[in-house]
């Protein structure tokens, strides 16, 4: 299990050129790559390795592979788009060769361009239960006024939990969260914060002024950290509920399809993944997992009966046309996910029990 550690550092000037340095030599590779038409690293470390010591002789070799490698995984993460480029002032990365953490001590030792620099690091007391955890790796970026250390730790996997429970979870834009035991997150109060930030922001644009401008500066990011809070709170108090699994719907690619401007700029700022991979984190805490189901007619099968009709539901109502069963439509389809959920979890339950042979169990009873 792997945890990451958010510090800030002053912005050393040794550092930043270091970052600078770092991402234009990710960016070479990345032209290279699509130049000879690979993703090679071994085939890319025979094209640049040698030019770039010649170059740049200051720069670590060490951190030459780090780029290469990040660079290789930009491309597969984009399927080899023409268009991938790596920000200058953006994060990179350094392995354990390149970077010692001591978290009892505050210390951090990093290679850089001017031979191995030691850090002070002030570690909050919140983290002070990942410090006997084993350091993967750091990541560095430039913010606006500090650079951001990432440290990534790896500790022991917890316990599994002993609930054997499913409870599933529909997101939607007029519920927020709707849960298969009945419970429901209204998202009137995030409707209502995403309104007046539109409203403002709609307000100072079209002002254009030097005032405007520095006040548009001033609220940006406030919307997203609002929405960073909501769900900490909320993931937070799902993940501590009796329940082995948490099941959800897999919403991949559901920001393609265009129906209207209005609707898709509703959906486009609705933080779905952001809560599924808090969610994620906070239960794998517990020993808990979470189930992505798939969503095809989770909305228009009855929960009692099975029966699938797209007349079912009619907004928030729904009302199966073969058993007459009716409740709220987001809670059916929450019971639905659940129940999908549980099949796989319990599938999962199947393949992972222990085989014991009839040897064994005739040995202990003797």
């Amino acid at each position: 299990m792997q945890r990451t550690i958010g510090l800030e550092l002053p912005k050393y000037k040794e550092l930043c050129d270091l970052i600078y340095s770092y991402n234009s030599i990710a960016n070479e590779h990345i032209c290279e790559a699509l130049c000879n038409n690979t993703i090679s690293k071994s085939r890319l470390h025979q094209l640049l390795y040698s030019r770039i010591r010649k170059d740049q002789p200051n720069f670590p070799s060490a951190l030459i592979q780090c780029a290469r490698d990040n660079a290789v995984e930009m491309l597969k993460g984009n399927q080899f788009n023409t268009f991938t480029r790596k920000r200058i002032d953006s994060s990179i990365r350094f392995d354990l060769r390149t970077c010692k953490v001591f978290l009892l001590s505050g210390e951090l030792q990093l290679t850089t361009l001017e031979g191995r620099k030691k850090y002070t690091i002030k570690i909050p007391n919140y983290f002070q239960k990942y410090f006997s955890w084993k350091v993967k790796a750091v990541t560095l970026g430039i913010e606006k006024k500090y650079l951001k250390l990432k440290v990534i730790i790896e500790g022991e996997n917890p316990k599994q939990c002993i609930y054997h429970e499913v409870l599933g979870i529909d997101l939607g834009l007029k519920e927020f969260a709707v849960l298969s035991d009945g419970h429901f997150a209204p998202s009137t109060q995030i409707n209502r914060m995403k309104r007046k930030y539109a409203h403002n922001r709609k307000i100072l644009q079209s002002k254009g002024t030097r005032s405007a401008k520095k006040k548009l500066k001033y609220l940006s990011g406030r919307e997203r950290r609002f929405m960073l809070g909501y769900n900490h709170l909320l993931t937070k108090k799902i993940a501590s509920l009796p329940y082995g699994a948490f099941a959800l719907e897999d919403l991949k690619g559901i920001r393609n399809g265009k129906k209207g401007r209005v609707f898709n700029r509703k959906r486009n700022s609705w933080a779905y993944f952001q809560f599924r991979k808090m969610l994620e984190y906070k239960a794998q805490n517990k020993g808990k997992q979470v189930i992505l189901v798939d969503p095809k007619y989770t909305s228009q099968e009855c929960n009692f009966c099975g029966y699938i009709d797209k007349e079912n539901r009619k907004e928030i109502t729904f009302h199966c046309k073969e058993c007459g069963f009716q409740c709220h439509a987001d809670l059916n389809a929450s019971k639905n996910i659940s129940l999908r959920g549980y099949k796989i979890f319990y599938r999962q339950a199947v393949v992972n029990q222990p085989y014991i042979s009839n040897y064994e169990i005739n040995k202990d009873r003797v």
